[in-house]
């Protein structure tokens, strides 16, 4: 199989709050992998369709305020009742944002 990514996806374990856009319901779930270009999510309670729009804070534990980003969901699979599994691409690339979750990554691995 071909790997058609153009950033190398880092695992890692932190929540995430989002807000589809033009809805004010707030879901919750965790971040388990990231690049700078998007990231897989672990999702409880609801799917989110293909192409809808987010907007998310990453509560990445570095003492710093959460990241904010927006993206849109490219791909959601059930995992198991109320467990859903989610890839979101990023809207735009924001790689400070992603080398503080990779500061992380690499503490941990040490």
């Amino acid at each position: 199989m071909d790997e058609r990514r153009m950033f190398e996806r880092f695992k890692v374990d932190f929540p995430i709050k989002f807000v589809k856009k033009g809805d004010s319901k707030e879901g919750t779930g965790r971040m388990i992998d990231i690049s700078a270009s998007g990231g897989g999510l672990i999702i409880t309670a609801e799917e989110l369709s293909p192409s809808i729009d987010l907007e998310m804070w990453l509560f990445i534990p570095d003492n710093h305020e959460p990241l904010y980003t927006n993206g849109h969901v490219i791909w959601t699979k059930k995992i198991k009742e109320n467990l859903y599994r989610a890839g979101v691409e990023f809207n735009k690339v924001d790689f400070m944002g992603v080398s503080r979750a990779l500061r992380i990554f690499r503490q941990r691995s040490e």
